[in-house]
């Protein structure tokens, strides 16, 4: 006799069950909101009947509906993995989602390269340190224009991370979101857990939130005793930087790009940066530079200091 037939939303929960041990808690608890999205359109659907075509005509759904790019690799990437299973365990001869086209990131935005996150200019981070408030959010946000953290590395420091005189702050752990519920975890790699030397000029910042702190957490929370969540943190960073004058409504990241920036600018090679900032390859660091056309402009001009030289040929 012939099996019965599989659903989609049954095998898709059992190997959202299984892949519980194979990523962390936080990663794990968001992956759900992406499954309830397959479930909602294959869901009642026969394995054995999904076709590349089915999947591609779901993905431009996404797409009309105004779906980020994000969200729909995330879709095609976890259908991929659901039916590789699939075959893995003898239900499928073949996947069809990889045969699904991918969609590209013109076709999303319109332009033929992703927008980069910006950087604070010099004259916007000097408006910042002066403008922002003496509070520990206002500290906080000093702290990352000064020091690369990571917003979620931020919300989960205390007062033991922070050295007595001020001089480096030890990342060990950060903030994951777990069904909304801030979790403290390790940080984003083991290249993040990391000492970072803070600038003498935002020691005075990093010492008013080790005072403050005692034995919570820097940044404080609607609850004591718990980490402040990624999403409080960023609508008071808002709350605070967008009415200030002269500067740009730029987002907490931005901070991690202004200093990477900075750090370049001064000459700083991109390794030691990458280890500054805790990234495990220096192509994530190049991804964060943000070189303004003047200074590219500047760079160039080292050509006609060699022309009146005669070191090159007119």
């Amino acid at each position: 006799p012939e099996p019965d037939p599989v659903l989609f939303r049954a095998w898709a929960d059992r190997w959202y069950q299984d892949y519980r041990t194979q990523v962390e808690v936080s990663t794990y608890a968001n992956y759900k909101y992406t499954l309830q999205a397959l479930e909602k359109h294959f869901g009642e659907t026969e394995l054995t009947d999904i076709q590349p075509m089915a999947i591609n005509d779901y993905l431009t759904g996404l797409l009309r509906q105004g779906y980020s790019h994000s969200k729909i690799s995330k879709c095609r990437a976890m259908l991929i993995q659901i039916l590789d299973s699939a075959v893995a365990n003898g239900l499928l001869d073949r996947n069809p989602a990889r045969s699904a086209k991918a969609i590209r990131m013109e076709a999303v935005t319109g332009d033929l390269l992703p927008k980069p996150k910006d950087a604070f200019t010099p004259a916007e981070v000097e408006t910042l340190l002066t403008c922002l408030p003496d509070t520990p959010e206002g500290d906080g946000i000093r702290l990352m224009l000064g020091t690369g953290l990571r917003v979620q590395e931020l919300v989960a420091l205390t007062a033991q991370d922070i050295a007595e005189d001020g001089s480096y702050l030890s990342v060990n752990k950060a903030v994951k979101m777990v069904d909304s519920t801030p979790v403290l975890g390790p940080p984003k790699s083991r290249r993040s857990i990391r000492t970072v030397p803070v600038p003498p000029r935002f020691r005075t910042y990093a010492l008013r939130l080790r005072k403050r702190a005692g034995k919570l957490f820097c940044i404080p929370s609607h609850k004591p005793g718990e980490p402040s969540t990624i999403e409080h943190f960023r609508k008071r960073f808002r709350a605070l930087v967008d009415p200030i004058p002269n500067v740009r409504r730029l987002t907490p990241h931005c901070c991690r790009h202004t200093y990477i920036t900075a750090l370049q600018g001064k000459g700083v090679p991109l390794e030691t940066i990458a280890r500054l900032v805790g990234h495990s390859r220096i192509t994530t660091t190049d991804g964060y530079l943000h070189i303004p056309d003047s200074a590219l402009a500047e760079a160039v001009n080292v050509l006609e200091a060699d022309r009146g030289k005669g070191r090159v040929s007119p």
